[in-house]
């Protein structure tokens, strides 16, 4: 089987998802191909802007952020498509589609609402014989998703508590798939806690607790490691995974020496044992991204989180509040206020593990049998003789007279 992946780099969420599957499908004997749509076909301003703008705008304009991002959760799906990321899609219509006819993929799997939406697009002109399915990656139906429809033959959900939203959005019965989210298989795997921690050459007895902010530009790893070590006097193992950010894995090398006995610290850089760790923790200190929450849920690690995150992570977070299997910090002194509550409470800690574990989804796994049960595309009654350079023009022509999409 040959499927095309289609992801957006904005963050590191997208990517991460579209490489996981990919692995999976390499791993099984499939044909794979990965292309970030906006990197590849849009201008570099378009490119810069879904990359680094949303970073910077986390950073320094997280308020405006999140008005547009409230607002347009409301946005009318019947206006789909003239929605504002119309505006970057419109450029990838001849280049994804000269993709499509010469690779012929037999199924086109979408990480983000950009793919689902060029794809829709496409279909308002163009015979797609591919099966199109796109992927949730947050626990909220976020804007947009609505211009999917005509052009994704499935998305796949989060969970059933977000099939209503979509349903009321204009999806179909059918078009729906409730899967999980894509992380790798070895988050569903058990670690012993005991085991993990004598292979990381951590305390065995010691309370553990993980910093882990993910990836982006927002780095709060740090401050809650300072209000660690200011604040707590029991004595407490933290491990902090600082990621590609080298600049503070070296300031917290350097400060090190300085941190109170109390407090046994393990620094890490870029790792690809987040799995393994995970599982050498009581806690984890974090935010909302849907895949570093998701990787908690199926490790059953309970997680306190930042309410200062942006948009879908804020909703990410309010979710796991709401089912009881997260806590959320305001302060720092509410953060520190619910880390040794927890630590005095074992028992609490148990209940959030065993609760988180019971709402799991092996969402890797899943989305790969939806795919792999597909037939195989038939593209020989299709005219390939395209001029491609033409076909945003067309296409965003049919698109502006809101013309359906061709299944």
């Amino acid at each position: 089987m040959k499927v095309l992946i289609l992801t957006v780099t904005a963050g590191n969420g997208h990517n991460s998802a579209a490489n996981t599957l990919k692995n999976r499908l390499v791993e099984g004997g499939h044909e794979v191909k990965v292309i970030d749509l906006v990197k590849i076909y849009s201008t570099k301003l378009q490119a810069w802007t879904i990359d680094k703008g949303y970073g910077l705008s986390i950073d320094y304009l997280r308020s405006i952020y999140d008005l547009f991002y409230d607002m347009y959760l409301n946005y009318n799906p019947k206006k789909a498509y003239k929605c504002p990321p119309q505006t970057t899609v419109k450029k990838v219509n001849g280049g994804l589609l000269k993709e499509i006819y010469e690779f012929q993929p037999d199924v086109i799997f979408g990480t983000s609402y950009y793919c689902g939406m060029a794809l829709t697009n496409l279909r308002r002109v163009y015979k797609i014989p591919s099966v199109n399915i796109v992927c949730m990656l947050d626990y909220v139906v976020s804007p947009f998703w609505e211009a999917s429809i005509g052009g994704a033959d499935y998305m796949t959900l989060t969970n059933d508590d977000f099939r209503q939203t979509l349903l009321d959005k204009g999806f179909k019965e059918e078009n729906l798939i409730s899967t999980g989210i894509p992380v790798n298989l070895a988050f569903n795997q058990t670690i012993d806690k005991m085991e993990a921690r004598e292979k990381l050459g951590l305390d065995k007895n010691l309370f553990t607790v993980l910093i882990f902010f993910g990836g982006g530009t927002w780095h709060g790893g740090y401050r809650v490691l300072k209000e660690i070590v200011k604040k707590i006097k029991d004595d407490i193992q933290v491990v902090i995974i600082n990621g590609k950010d080298e600049k503070t894995k070296n300031k917290i090398d350097k400060e090190m020496s300085k941190y109170p006995k109390n407090i046994t610290l393990k620094n890490i850089g870029f790792t690809k044992e987040v799995n393994l760790i995970m599982s050498a923790c009581d806690l984890m200190i974090g935010k909302g991204g849907g895949l570093c929450m998701t990787e908690c849920i199926n490790k059953g690690l309970p997680l306190i989180a930042s309410t200062k995150v942006p948009g879908q992570e804020y909703y990410n977070v309010k979710y796991i509040m709401e089912k009881g299997v997260g806590l959320c910090f305001k302060n720092k002194k509410d953060l520190i206020s619910k880390i040794m509550a927890l630590k005095n409470n074992p028992h609490k800690l148990k209940e959030m593990s065993n609760d988180l574990k019971s709402i799991s989804m092996c969402g890797n796994e899943e989305i790969y049998k939806l795919i792999v049960s597909q037939k195989k595309a038939d593209y020989s009654g299709i005219d390939m003789n395209i001029d491609y350079k033409k076909v945003n023009k067309i296409v965003n022509k049919a698109r502006k007279k809101g013309k359906p999409a061709i299944i």
